[in-house]
């Protein structure tokens, strides 16, 4: 490939591999396409704007140095969420955060905010707001699988590949948040969800 703007393209199996094989074109669009998606998704682990930044790039550095001993990838939004969040919860574990939780839960306290997403297809602006309210009175681990699955449209494998459990798990972790959210929210609203787990 002779250039950047070829990538928009290629799949992600193709810019890995020649990322893999040495390309720095390849590795500066990894970077522009994914960067702003990890921090979002960082953050609301870390809730420290430092800590998701050093750890984003400790990630596309890592990489970088031990790319002749990665693996093969079909998704490389999937690699880099999977390993972004391994490096913030071993951070956090260094600095004791989870010192009295063997099972590394993690928080994801931080609450959602509108912005434009896939809901603005759907429904207005004041009415995503109010989905994104229910959200966030979930569980962290309900609200983070449904984040990953409804706002970075993953699926249940790697859903679970990220969160480091098994893909059945998944399936029972958004089936109970929604049980949940059906509970709170009205029919229409809810639609818009399902129709997105459904996917």
């Amino acid at each position: 490939m002779n250039g950047s703007f070829n990538y928009h393209k290629a799949t992600d199996a193709q810019i890995w591999d020649d990322f893999l094989r040495g390309n720095q074109l390849a590795y500066s669009f990894m970077y522009e396409k994914y960067a702003r998606v990890l921090y979002n998704y960082g953050f609301k682990i870390a809730q420290n704007r430092q800590l998701t930044e050093d750890c984003l790039q400790d990630l596309f550095l890592t990489i970088l140095e031990s790319r002749e001993r990665l693996s093969h990838t079909d998704s490389i939004k999937f690699y880099l969420m999977r390993s972004l969040r391994r490096e913030i919860v071993r951070k956090l574990n260094a600095q004791q955060r989870f010192s009295d939780n063997p099972d590394h839960e993690i928080d994801f306290k931080v609450e959602f905010f509108y912005e434009p997403t896939w809901l603005d297809s759907q429904i207005s602006k004041e009415r995503s707001e109010a989905v994104l309210r229910e959200l966030n009175h979930l569980p962290a681990r309900q609200k983070e699988a449904l984040f990953l699955k409804f706002f970075d449209n993953l699926s249940y494998e790697e859903i679970a590949g990220i969160m480091g459990i098994e893909t059945t798990s998944a399936y029972k972790v958004i089936y109970k948040a929604i049980a949940s959210l059906q509970k709170r929210m009205p029919v229409d609203l809810l639609a818009v969800l399902l129709t997105v787990a459904a996917a």
